[in-house]
């Protein structure tokens, strides 16, 4: 009894397990599975960052970045590291392997970095750790918007970020923008020298009388009492009143020197939503938290919070994954049914409705199966999982289409329904999962790829994979179980319709073309090889051009502003407002405005690390109208639009940031010059930007020297400060404290302990601007007294570093630029051209990242996978048909699904992009599916004793309705997404492109390249065994002749093979003689000298001999076409009173003299010793044929080449006499 039967007789368990389960189990799954936008992966990267206020490239590089990396110099498992020294900030990045331990990893560099801590200054912030992940990108921002006090402001949005916190699914809610309270005590430098002090004197008399240390307890009475000292300071005006010296009868209190203000940070950002003042809340979810209900609970959270507000103050929703997320539901949804809708349509004209509505089924039968094997193995519902189920919806009901078809087929033959369910279902199971599994094999591969991309990736494979099984287990055993109770016969005008009355008009033409095809070959492999060169050419004429992600458009544009650095946040914000004045103007497809001045804006759809204020830093980012449902102008064209208003705008250096779909990059086009000198380093950078503004497409350049913020250098005669006993670190101390202030402690609100604010000192802003600022500083010497700073420093002015960057603790400098009108990769290997060019001094070279390295890297992983599917495909191939020719046959649809690819997207105008790349790997499997399908058809034909030419047409005929089926289906199923969205547009232009025209050319090439192999494959057999039929022959006898020229071929084939292994001796002689020479053997005993020597000698044999027999391959080639070609003359034509027998290596058939319609030969026949035989649309070409009485001896290869050949006149002779006869049949 077979499975089949079984499903058949146990119909009700097995309804229950594959058709009552999955729908109730795959509801709940579905409702319970984490929604989620990017999958939950982290990066193999950690980011320390470590904020050092008012401290310069220069010193940030000394005191803080190289501390830093020298500590974690010593790591394991590391790719790079690289870091970047800015006015503040070091930022040192670890890139670490992609098979690294990252939790360990991470552990290990926190650890570093605490043992670094103990080497940074102490006004040195503690440095901060970052993990890379997408799950730290927040899933939206929260502004609050109102034009009330920023101090107010901030304050109310962080209680209002408090609140949120406090909800189960919020992980973080972190407050940007508004002003931050701080406390400053602001110094008089002028009273404070009245009265003898420094304000490293001030520094240690708040820190003294400000303090809260716990008393102990005391025994009262037999009580034990906590002691309490009451010394900490609790409201802000009591600073005022802290004493700092005595002189006399006077103290001289921090009131008569200086003020105290319950004010904000002088760090200040500013922050706007439509050009109202706002402050914004990131809101991150925690792991596995459902991303749609955490949104719509964080939205009801805002609008009860909103109640409590001052009159005038909202909140307002900037950024939200949850829009992105729906839209992705939406679209697996419309996918879903659209595929339905054109399964039920295109079968209904072959099947009948009842049949159709059977078949499309699967669709949701398949989906609902796949959530709970994902429920099953802890995925979650995120983007590329849901792009993995559209991508694969088309292909869910591909094998029940040819599951249902067959078993249709066999209930048009008569049979009864339930043993046309089972002998249709049997039939043509095996291919059907070889298929599956040639499809999975396709994706898998792509789990080799590495890095981020690698694991981001990985979602689709893991994906594409259980829904295939899951379609599998509903072709095989559902659709079997429904057609058993429900298949219907197609009846027209009262009568069933048969298997060939359907399609007739499509089979008939079918027939006509594949016959065409089958008598001319050679032509057909022409055309083969010319539609390769093409899709090769589309990509070397890079009318192809390619690129890393595609230019698809966005609903966001960012526009960031740079003010000469040092600028003060004040002039960067008039700019700003500019720049939000022209969007206001130009755009009207602007929703909403955004700008945050001083800092980077948050972001809910890219991974951010915050890197402190800078005053010279804004970005607008302008919210656009939906492009999915409004139809505007593009986000490039809108950009476009605003850059010549921009431009005019002085100032400021204003560019479009490029919007990142992929892993974090710096900048699209990205150059890294390597060097240790910073003048030489500088020149190479000038030079270098010359030539990027001179290459077409080339747009915001920047580098790291351009705009640097200018320096005032403090000099200090170390001779002078030594003999004056002048502490250089108190005077560091000093000057820092005058200018960014020292942070004396934290502050903690009076009406709420849990915030604190930070203490400063510093001089009041006044006396800061002053040209004599610097003059009014004043250190104490060891006597005591006070020395003005320029008694002991001179002053001077200079241009300072952007930052100074790191690669390896080596000293790089970047350039970045954006692409316009040309893809970033283009661009790059143009550049790379002409730098190749520039003769650079010893020690420097150039290094190219940005998205030429992610493409190069990402391509290579891809065509990994591309190469390792093939041979999966390949592997599984052969262990179905059990033979090497006819798999070679089915791979022929890769190269055609290329082709087809390549004119798709040189047609719509798509650039071949990784997500191109990622449709021709996984096109890979599905294109071999019909071919799978359409082969084994052919081989139960030639079961059924049909020769070769009948079993092919015979067999495209019946797989006819399948293949056109299935391939709309898929089509249908993938081109909503490839509509709806352009980031994926490419993949399914590549997929839909390259499916339609494998499957035209499965039908006609694939039968082509079938007979060819299928002839290679026994003509191969019989050179070693023989002619493959022994029966002798009945009638008037022509054998085929092969010995003429046979000699001069295996000449010629000799010197091929003697050049071939000269080339090969001289290219690997003298290497394996110098291995030989230099090989040390350095045993410590005679035995294991000799067991060392024997070793050394069999490795050398072995690859010796491996290389030998790569060397003698043209001979083993060559032999066995000469001992096939002797083989052949045991091959003949029959012709008997009742037809023609013909016998080939591949086949032997007969044909009848009746359906003989015409003997022709060549044009220049005798001379060209060719004859064609027509029967029907058939035709067959004989040549070089002599007439015998029987099959010539059999002799060994040796005796056949130096025996006499035929003469060319017995030749033209046996050809004369077989053309006679030949007419003298068709006209008896």
């Amino acid at each position: 009894m077979t499975f089949i039967s079984l499903v058949i007789r146990r119909w009700l368990i097995f309804a229950l397990l594959v058709i009552a389960l999955p729908i109730v189990a795959g509801t709940v799954a579905y409702q319970t599975l984490p929604k989620e936008g990017e999958p939950e992966i982290s990066a193999p990267v950690a980011i320390v960052v470590t904020l050092f206020p008012g401290a310069s490239p220069s010193e940030v590089e000394s005191l803080v970045t190289n501390p830093i990396e020298e500590e974690l110099s010593d790591l394991k498992d590391v790719e790079e590291m690289r870091s970047n020294s800015a006015e503040g900030v070091s930022v040192v990045v670890i890139d670490f392997e992609a098979e690294a331990d990252l939790e360990r990893s991470l552990q290990k560099v926190r650890e570093k970095v605490s043992d670094a801590r103990k080497e940074l200054p102490d006004q040195a912030e503690d440095p901060e750790v970052n993990e890379v992940s997408f799950s730290d990108i927040p899933i939206m921002i929260a502004s609050v918007v109102g034009d009330i006090d920023p101090v107010k402001l901030r304050r109310l949005t962080e209680r209002v970020a408090d609140e949120i916190e406090l909800m189960p699914e919020i992980l973080a809610a972190d407050v940007a923008g508004g002003l931050v309270r701080e406390i400053q005590i602001y110094l008089d430098p002028q009273r404070i020298n009245q009265y003898g002090l420094t304000i490293l004197d001030v520094f240690d008399a708040v820190k003294q009388s400000d303090i809260n240390i716990p008393g102990g307890q005391v025994n009262l009475e037999g009580r034990r009492l906590l002691l309490r000292t009451l010394t900490e300071i609790k409201h802000v005006p009591d600073y005022a009143k802290v004493p700092l010296v005595r002189q006399g009868d006077r103290v001289v209190f921090l009131g008569d020197v200086g003020t105290v203000v319950d004010g904000h940070s002088e760090d200040v950002s500013y922050s706007r939503v439509g050009g109202v003042n706002s402050a914004s809340i990131a809101v991150k979810k925690r792991s596995g938290a459902n991303i749609l209900e955490t949104t719509y609970k964080v939205r009801d959270k805002l609008k009860e919070l909103e109640a409590t507000f001052p009159a005038g103050v909202t909140t307002t929703i900037t950024a939200e994954k949850a829009k992105f997320i729906k839209q992705g539901f939406d679209q697996m949804n419309n996918s879903a049914v659209v595929g339905l809708i054109i399964v039920v349509v295109v079968l209904y004209f072959a099947m009948g409705l009842r049949n159709s509505v059977i078949t499309s089924l699967s669709i949701p039968l398949s989906l609902l199966l796949t959530f709970v094997f994902l429920k099953v193995f802890g995925l979650s519902n995120n983007d590329m999982v849901r792009f993995a189920l559209v991508l694969c919806i088309g292909m869910l009901v591909d094998n029940a289409i040819i599951v249902v078809e067959n078993v249709y087929h066999h209930f048009q033959l008569g049979k009864d329904r339930i043993t046309a369910v089972i002998d249709g279902t049997s039939e043509i199971a095996m291919p059907v999962i070889s298929a599956t599994l040639t499809t999975m094999a396709a994706f898998l591969p792509m789990l080799l790829m590495t890095g981020v991309t690698g694991e981001y990736m990985g979602f689709l494979p893991k994906t594409v994979t259980i829904a295939l099984s899951a379609s599998l287990v509903i072709a095989l055993i559902a659709n079997p179980l429904i057609l058993s109770r429900f298949m219907k016969q197609t009846v027209k005008a009262g009568q069933i319709v048969k298997p060939e009355e359907d399609l007739k008009q499509l089979k008939r033409l079918y027939v006509r073309v594949v016959s065409w095809s089958l008598n001319h070959r050679f032509q057909v492999v022409c055309l083969i090889v010319l539609s390769l060169a093409m899709a090769v050419g589309l990509v070397a004429l890079k009318l192809v051009k390619i690129e890393m992600f595609p230019d698809a458009d966005f609903d966001y544009i960012y526009i960031t502003v740079e003010t000469p650095r040092g600028t003060d946040v004040d002039v960067t914000d008039a700019v700003a407002r500019q720049v939000e004045q022209l969007v206001a103007a130009h755009v009207p497809e602007a929703v909403q405005t955004v700008a945050t001045v001083g800092q980077q804006g948050q972001s809910a759809y890219e991974f951010s690390v915050g890197t402190g204020i800078d005053s010279h830093f804004a970005e607008i980012t302008v919210e656009l109208q939906d492009g999915k449902e409004v139809a505007r102008a593009s986000h490039r064209q809108i950009q476009e639009r605003l850059r010549p208003y921009l431009q005019k705008i002085p100032g400021a250096d204003i560019r479009f940031r490029a919007i990142q779909w992929g892993p974090p990059t710096a900048a699209p086009v990205l150059i890294k010059i390597i060097g240790p000198e910073i003048p030489e380093l500088r020149r190479l950078t000038a030079q270098t930007r010359r030539i990027m503004e001179d290459v077409a497409g080339v747009v915001d350049i920047k580098d790291d020297f351009s705009d640097a913020a200018p320096e005032l250098r403090v000099s200090v005669d170390r001779a002078r400060s030594a003999a004056m006993g002048i502490s250089l670190e108190a005077l560091a101390y000093t000057l820092r404290g005058a200018t960014a202030g020292l942070e004396i402690r934290e502050f903690r609100d009076e009406r709420d302990v849990s915030k604190k604010y930070d203490l400063k000192v510093r001089f009041s802003p006044e006396s800061r601007t002053r040209p004599s600022m610097l003059d009014d500083v004043k250190v104490r010497a060891d006597t005591g007294e006070l020395v003005p700073l320029s008694t002991i420093a001179e002053f001077s002015q200079g241009s300072g570093l952007n930052g100074i960057r790191h690669s390896d603790r080596r000293r790089i400098v970047r350039l970045s630029a954006n692409n316009r009108g040309r893809s970033a990769v283009e661009i790059t290997q143009e550049l790379i051209e002409k730098l190749d060019r520039l003769d650079l001094p010893a020690g420097y070279r150039f290094d190219y990242s940005g998205e030429y390295e992610e493409t190069a890297e990402s391509f290579e992983s891809l065509g990994l996978a591309y190469i390792v599917a093939a041979i999966l495909i390949f592997t599984l191939l052969v262990s179905q048909f059990d033979s090497l020719a006819q798999p070679f046959a089915i791979l022929t649809s890769l190269p055609l699904s290329i082709v087809g690819a390549m004119v798709g997207l040189y047609a719509t105008g798509n650039n071949f992009s990784i997500m191109s790349f990622i449709g021709l790997v996984g096109l890979s499997g599905i294109v071999v599916n019909d071919s799978i399908v359409l082969v084994d058809c052919i081989n139960r034909m030639r079961m059924k004793s049909l020769d070769l030419f009948e079993a092919i047409v015979a067999g495209g005929q019946q797989r006819l309705r399948p293949i056109i089926s299935t391939t709309v289906s898929t089509v249908g199923g993938i081109l909503t997404l490839t509509i709806t969205d352009e980031l994926w547009e490419g993949l399914g232009v590549v997929i839909i492109f390259g499916i339609c025209f494998a499957t035209v050319l499965t039908l006609v090439v694939v039968p082509v390249m079938y007979s060819l192999f299928e002839g290679a494959r026994y003509s191969i057999v019989s050179a070693f065994r023989g002619p493959r039929w022994t029966e002798a022959p009945k009638g008037q006898s022509y054998f085929f002749s092969r010995r003429r020229y046979a000699r001069l071929v295996f000449v010629l084939l000799m010197a091929g093979q003697l050049a071939v292994l000269a080339a090969g001796i001289a290219a690997f002689a003298p290497p394996t003689i110098t291995t030989i020479a230099n090989t040390p053997f350095q045993a410590p005993s005679t035995l294991k000298l000799v067991i060392e020597i024997i070793v050394f000698g069999l490795e050398m044999l072995l690859k010796a001999a491996g290389l030998l027999a790569v060397l003698l391959l043209p001979t083993w080639v060559g032999l066995v076409y000469v001992m096939a070609k002797r083989s052949r003359e045991g091959y003949y034509v029959d012709i008997t009173p009742q037809g023609v027998f013909i016998g080939t290596p591949a086949d032997r058939f007969f044909i009848e003299k009746d359906a003989i319609t015409a003997v022709k030969a060549a044009r220049f026949f005798p001379a060209i010793p060719s004859i064609s035989i027509y029967s029907g649309r058939r035709r067959i070409i004989v040549r070089k044929l002599i007439k015998a009485g029987g099959a010539p001896e059999k002799k060994p290869l040796k005796a056949w080449l130096l025996a006499r050949p035929p003469q060319r006149a017995a030749i033209r002779e046996g050809m004369h006499d077989l053309k006679r006869a030949l007419d003298a049949l068709v006209t008896s």
